[in-house]
């Protein structure tokens, strides 16, 4: 299955490539090229700050850690896809690059987590100490 999708994106890389240097000529494909490359090799390099501040919104609970893991790999992804040649690489790369899209890509590819965990300080002095127990019931009696 994987080689079908390899060869639909190939087909399509092709594709948009041709038409891109029919309209722009192959020197402006060229340019088109070396430039995308060039913003996908920044991106990377400055990836950890934006990662930075993406961590501070999670201490901050304005964004969950799903959040935060997706928003790193599909801006981690979308550079790499600019960095590779080709104009349909290059759209897909720079569509990964918003937040939007790639929020809706994540919600297709990945399983919906189910258990949200909502946090609330309260400030009330008061302190609770809580224990665990687990039972474990012997079966070799029976």
């Amino acid at each position: 299955m994987g080689i079908i999708y390899f060869l639909v994106y190939l087909f399509l890389e092709i594709l948009f490539s041709y038409e891109f240097a029919k309209i722009f000529t192959p020197f402006g494909l060229f340019l088109e090229v070396l430039i995308s490359a060039g913003v996908g090799v920044y991106i990377l390099r400055t990836l950890h700050f934006s990662l930075a501040v993406e961590m501070q919104r999670v201490f901050r609970r304005e964004i969950s850690e799903e959040e935060f893991v997706t928003s790193g790999l599909f801006k981690l992804i979308g550079a790499f896809l600019l960095i590779i040649p080709g104009v349909f690489s290059d759209i897909v790369g720079i569509l990964f690059l918003f937040e939007p899209f790639a929020r809706w890509v994540a919600r297709k590819i990945f399983p919906q987590n189910t258990h949200r965990y909502h946090y609330h300080k309260e400030d009330d002095g008061e302190i609770i100490d809580v224990e665990i127990v687990e039972i474990i019931e012997d079966n070799s009696k029976k």
